[in-house]
């Protein structure tokens, strides 16, 4: 631990402002203080032992000077080696306290007089104390020395014992408490003053826009990037102009210069603060914009402008070629209203033919939507009409079966009427939802449709495991399944499947209510499965297809209904996932 501290790495701006603070610590501690010290015990002890005393400090102070010496220039170098004679002067500053503890020790012994002691550890003590001043920027060299010269001189005053000497020792034992702190502190407020000294100055002298310190006309620094910004070839060069050099005659505005920038220099120091654009000359007498701040700082008891300078040239070359733009622009403006009003007239015409075709055609899909969803409807009435008639020509037309066959017709005639309603109110926001679940919707659409689809040998397998009721617009809903069971029997009579199948499958996560449709009828090619749920897209387009039921069923379910329609291919077919959120 005590390795570590004495081999700590100081910066070297503590280092310098040690070196300028410890020789007239060397001169008091190794010269001054030592004759008072002899003069005191002059006659009281040996002349020899005195005169030995006093040449060893003697010659602390001369090697002390010399190692300060090389340590300053060193410290000048940024060399590493300055930490080396750093340690020596630990040494050295150690070994004058234990010649103080000698003294202090030897007077106890030889029993001085008690007044002598007490002027002597008042010495003593005085010295730890100034050694603040000239030792705290390296704390270690403080504490090697002020730790020994009070630990020697606390313990020689109670070795002497006596009220005054026990009471002179407990305030020099607190006095070594609150100097440990203090230097401690001092230490920290100095240690990051240099080390925010030296990142401003980093700062300052790295930053890319120019910065400058000046007062009324004279420069008192800048940084390299201020410079050479305006070309000049050294910071002494460039701090030798007068401020005026730096402007022309006139600024873009026909103000007179000196007299603008007077102007900016009296408000920047009355409010603290300007911030402008002004227009430079450099050496070369180049002109060039710059945006400039000023902020007022008061330092050395001066108040001073801290100023940054940003080039700003190219943005003013932007914002030229910008108003010129916007010159022509409104040069056209002049005679584009006309231009556009005849434009205008022009297309109304175009726009009322392109307007009418497009309702024609909307027309046409909405009936071509309604005629595909009527297909099976229509069938089971034809089928219960061909019944009815086939057993009156046989007389077999009995009470019972004319009430199913007449309640079958009535159901599809109904539902017939309300797929109107659907489609008429598909795009109107108005709609109430109501109280269903899959496993309704599903035995609604198969007592329409089933009939049909055994008619083509399809079995419908039906695993409807949810029945959760949840909100949405059931007759929309109705729309969707049969428009995917319909796509799937057309698929499946297409290819002539064998022991074709149409699947059904309600369940719940953590989040959704699912219903799944699926087929063995081999799936959809990968080419366009990402694009089925397109408007106009359509692989029957030749046959019947009018490429909006997918698209009409992605909307019902996921804008209406705000959930989610998708379709991936199984080992055995297509499969259509239907999820409606819980929160409905």
């Amino acid at each position: 631990m005590l390795l570590k501290f004495i081999n700590k790495k100081y910066r070297f701006e503590l280092m310098e402002s040690l070196t300028q603070t410890v020789k007239l610590g060397i001169v008091i501690s190794n010269f001054i203080a030592p004759i008072i010290i002899v003069s005191i015990l002059y006659g009281y002890i040996s002349n020899t032992i005195l005169l030995s005393w006093l040449c060893i400090h003697l010659g602390f102070l001369l090697i002390r000077m010399m190692i300060n010496s090389k340590l300053i220039i060193l410290v000048e170098k940024k060399d590493e080696g300055a930490h080396r004679y750093l340690k020596m002067m630990f040494s050295l500053g150690f070994l004058s306290a234990v010649l103080y503890g000698f003294i202090i020790w030897l007077s106890v012994l030889k029993a001085i007089p008690e007044t002598h002691i007490l002027l002597i550890g008042i010495i003593i003590a005085g010295l730890s104390t100034g050694s603040l001043s000239t030792l705290g920027s390296i704390f270690t060299a403080y504490i090697l020395y002020l730790i020994p010269s009070f630990f020697f001189l606390i313990s020689a005053l109670l070795y002497h014992g006596g009220d005054i000497f026990y009471l002179f020792s407990l305030a020099m034992f607190g006095m070594m408490g609150v100097f440990i702190i203090s230097g401690y502190k001092h230490y920290k407020i100095l240690r990051n003053a240099i080390s925010l000294d030296t990142t401003f100055k980093s700062i300052y002298d790295n930053s890319a826009d120019g910065v400058v310190v000046f007062r009324e006309n004279n420069l008192i620094s800048s940084n390299r990037a201020m410079v050479k910004l305006f070309n000049y070839e050294s910071e002494a060069e460039f701090l030798s102009t007068k401020l005026r050099n730096f402007s022309p005659m006139y600024q873009a505005d026909g103000k007179p210069s000196i007299r603008t920038m007077y102007s900016m220099v009296r408000d920047a120091l009355r409010d603290g603060y300007r911030s402008f654009e002004w227009l430079h000359v450099d050496k070369e007498h180049k002109e060039f914009w710059c945006e400039i701040v000023l902020t007022k700082i008061h330092l050395e008891g001066l108040d001073l402008l801290h100023g940054v300078w940003r080039d700003i040239s190219h943005r003013k070359e932007l914002e030229l070629i910008r108003n010129k733009d916007k010159q022509k622009i409104e040069s056209l403006n002049e005679t584009l209203e006309e231009r556009v009003n005849e434009a205008l007239a022009s297309n109304r015409a175009k726009d009322k033919q392109i307007l009418h075709q497009s309702r024609l055609a909307q027309m046409g899909e909405m009936i071509s939507m309604i005629a595909h969803q009527w297909r099976q409807p229509l069938s089971a009435i034809a089928s219960a009409s061909a019944l009815i008639n086939l057993k009156a020509q046989l007389n077999k037309l009995d009470k019972e079966t004319a009430l199913e066959v007449s309640q079958n017709i009535a159901n599809y005639t109904q539902h017939l009427s309300a797929t109107i309603d659907d489609f008429r109110d598909f795009f109107k926001q108005d709609k109430e939802q109501d109280t269903t679940n899959f496993t309704y919707l599903v035995k609604s659409v198969f007592s329409i449709i089933r009939s049909t689809l055994e008619n083509n040998n399809i079995a419908v397998i039906e695993e409807l495991n949810c029945k959760d009721s949840f909100m949405a617009y059931s007759n929309e809903l109705k729309q969707v399944i049969i428009n995917l069971v319909s796509n799937a029997q057309d698929v499946l009579v297409e290819k002539k499947v064998q022991s074709a199948y149409i699947k059904l499958k309600s369940y719940s996560d953590d989040k959704n209510y699912i219903l799944e449709i699926s087929d063995n009828g081999g799936g959809i090619s990968e080419d366009v499965i990402d694009k089925i749920f397109n408007p106009y897209f359509s692989t029957r387009l030749k046959q019947d297809g009018t490429g909006l039921g997918l698209y009409m069923s992605k909307t019902i379910v996921e804008e209406h209904c705000r959930g989610k329609l998708s379709c991936y291919n199984t080992s055995d077919g297509a499969c259509f996932k239907v999820e409606l959120p819980y929160a409905q």
